[in-house]
């Protein structure tokens, strides 16, 4: 284990390693800073136990490419500021934590923080088969970042923020240009991808989720994205959802004041399979009054009847506008919205190429291509291509360009 000053040559020089990964996000990861403070390079697991053990504020642990055999939870647990734990390269496939198993109660947690901690960021890394939770914020942690990772394979939620009984919870946190899967399905039903509690002014964004569902048939996974529990001003954009079983959720159930509040949910393509067994509403608008739901792309294949649903009576304030579905918008339990541009018919082959998540427009989707007035909350689509400005623009979370019927690119 060795510590360096910032800008320690063997992350910058690992740093400019390509980004080779097999499962790529939904929009390739942008390279983070260097890091600031205190670098601590570690390349074994002994190494990397006692660099989380000795940790400071002001510093950053470094892991070298190679597989890491977790035997014990990784915390991060007291009074920090500004810490990290990194892969060397951009490639999160380079740097593997590797836990017993969903089954295997030995390792719970990935990465577990709590206490007082100011500014975490975990990234550039694997976290993958653990009993529980790769990632675990608990209250009292603020402004995490959760850059570029690859979880696969958690028992529960894959990264999960708790609150506590005083009502506080994990503000200001990012979920970003990450893979978040199962290889086939969750161990149980009790599963989802981002579960927050009582989470202020998240940003989930350019994520791929991937097999959130359930194993038996007659169950359902929880929502990919779970934003409740007194949760406010979420964004989640330009995500990719494929053969997951609930896709996004603000709000789940009917509470005092409001399981959730405000917040945007713009931009996100959900595909899954006709095969798929089981499903329920892609987008759901729970007791979160004053939420916007624009330009959203969803293809669920007739796995449930609605794609976007508002319920419950305090939903009030909502917009669900320029959203191309193939299926119903539905109110329940007294919900208000305002409905505008939707296109509820959309069929698979209007699309890239449906069957891979893509679902960039191609010529065939003509009566969704500059049908809809532009809105400021929707500058760019998708791939951050701008949207006309101050005219009309295309249905859906993209927009459609003559380049992609001959050059299509993979979510």
């Amino acid at each position: 284990m060795h510590v360096l000053k910032p800008l320690g040559l063997a992350f910058a020089v690992l740093g400019m390693l390509p980004n080779l990964s097999t499962a790529a996000p939904a929009r390739p990861a942008p390279p983070l800073p260097l890091p600031s403070g205190f670098i601590v390079n570690v390349s074994s697991e002994p190494e990397l136990l006692a660099a989380m053990a000795t940790l400071a504020s002001n510093t950053t642990i470094v892991l070298a490419p190679g597989t890491y055999r977790l035997r014990k939870t990784l915390y991060i647990n007291g009074t920090f500021t500004d810490v990290g734990i990194r892969g060397a390269t951009e490639n999160p496939d380079d740097v593997v934590l590797i836990g017993p198993g969903m089954t295997d109660g030995s390792v719970h947690f990935g990465v577990w923080v709590g206490g007082n901690v100011q500014g975490v960021t975990i990234a550039n890394l694997t976290i993958r088969d653990v009993f529980r939770h790769p990632i675990v914020l608990n209250a009292g942690t603020q402004s995490p970042l959760i850059h570029n990772v690859r979880l696969v394979n958690a028992g529960q939620q894959f990264v999960k923020s708790n609150p506590n009984p005083a009502g506080g919870g994990v503000d200001n946190g990012i979920v970003e240009y990450s893979v978040i899967e199962y290889d086939s399905t969750s161990r149980d039903d009790y599963t989802n991808g981002v579960d927050v509690h009582t989470g202020r002014n998240w940003i989930i964004r350019h994520n791929l989720f991937r097999n959130i569902r359930a194993p038996k048939a007659g169950t359902l996974a929880g929502p990919a994205i779970l934003m409740w529990n007194g949760s406010a001003n979420t964004i989640a954009e330009g995500n990719t959802f494929i053969n997951c079983q609930r896709e996004i959720a603000f709000g789940l159930v009917t509470r005092t004041p409001d399981d959730h509040r405000g917040g945007m949910i713009r931009n996100n393509v959900i595909y899954r399979d006709p095969s798929m067994a089981g499903g329920d509403v892609g987008i759901g608008v729970f007791d979160s009054p004053n939420t916007q739901v624009l330009h959203n792309t969803i293809i669920a294949s007739g796995t449930y009847p609605s794609r976007i649903e508002y319920r419950f009576p305090d939903t009030t304030g909502v917009v669900i506008a320029n959203n191309l579905l193939d299926g119903a918008i539905q109110s329940r339990d007294g919900a208000l919205a305002t409905i505008a541009g939707n296109v509820i018919s959309a069929a698979r082959t209007l699309f890239q190429d449906a069957a891979a998540g893509d679902l960039r427009l191609t010529a065939a989707a003509a009566a969704s291509i500059t049908k809809v007035p532009a809105t400021a909350e929707c500058p760019v689509d998708f791939d951050g291509d701008p949207r006309p400005p101050g005219s009309v623009t295309d249905v859906g979370a993209d927009e459609y360009r003559l380049r992609e019927a001959t050059a299509p690119r993979a979510p």
